[in-house]
């Protein structure tokens, strides 16, 4: 834990460098090759710790927390690996000129930030539906089926919470987005590529994003149940 500690300061300066500058970021951390490539390991390893400890407040009663955190770890490990080969296909085949590792480096930044900011604003819009609905979140959450999209459904239009609760997340999605958007821009850097061909490349991103997250979901089912 001690050791955990020791890098908290280098994680939180390194995020907000990436927040308020991905492009310019992520092009020096690809000019020290090495150095660069073991502190975006190091950086996606802390947003696994992270996404660990944010998960385990989810976790069914009674469940083993030490497997269930193996179990949504494998499911990350998958993620991060289907994600990082669509990504590095879609510029591929558009003629992008990165080398590997200094494209699994911008990849490892951009992954991290995405996941970290998309968990916090779910984690915020979740947290204040549950203090001012606490009778309707017991209803339905964690699990979500059918019958409590349907609730959800009729109780939007008189429940203050659940607009806040969508407005957090749709704001939050928004300011992600953008970021996103900017942050591209470093790919398209890296492959020296036109906007065009980056363009072309979000495309085919886009689609093989389909299969990955349907693969996720079905192992993740088979896994966690």
């Amino acid at each position: 834990m001690r050791e955990i500690l020791r890098y908290i300061p280098w994680y939180l300066s390194d995020f907000a460098s990436l927040l308020t500058g991905p492009k310019r970021f992520m092009a020096q951390e690809n000019t020290k090759a090495e150095e660069a490539f073991e502190r975006s390991l190091a950086f996606l390893g802390g947003l696994l710790f992270l996404y660990l400890v944010a998960l385990e407040p989810f976790a069914p009663s009674g469940t083993n927390l030490g497997m269930y955190a193996a179990k949504n770890g494998v499911i990350f490990l998958l993620t991060v690996s289907l994600y990082a080969t669509a990504l590095r296909l879609a510029w591929h085949l558009v003629g992008g000129k990165a080398t590997v590792r200094s494209f699994f480096v911008t990849y490892a930044y951009f992954f991290s930030v995405v996941s970290v900011a998309l968990g916090f604003f779910i984690l915020l819009s979740v947290g204040v539906f549950k203090s001012l609905e606490p009778t309707l979140y017991a209803q339905c959450m964690p699990t979500i089926d059918r019958s409590c999209i349907d609730l959800f459904a009729e109780s939007f239009p008189n429940s203050l919470a659940l607009k806040v609760s969508v407005s957090i997340f749709g704001v939050g999605f928004a300011i992600l987005s953008l970021w996103s958007f900017v942050a591209w821009g470093a790919y398209r850097e890296l492959n020296a590529l036109s906007k065009w061909r980056s363009f072309l490349a979000l495309l085919i991103t886009g689609v093989l994003a389909w299969p990955i997250v349907l693969i996720v979901s079905f192992i993740g089912q088979a896994i966690i149940g």
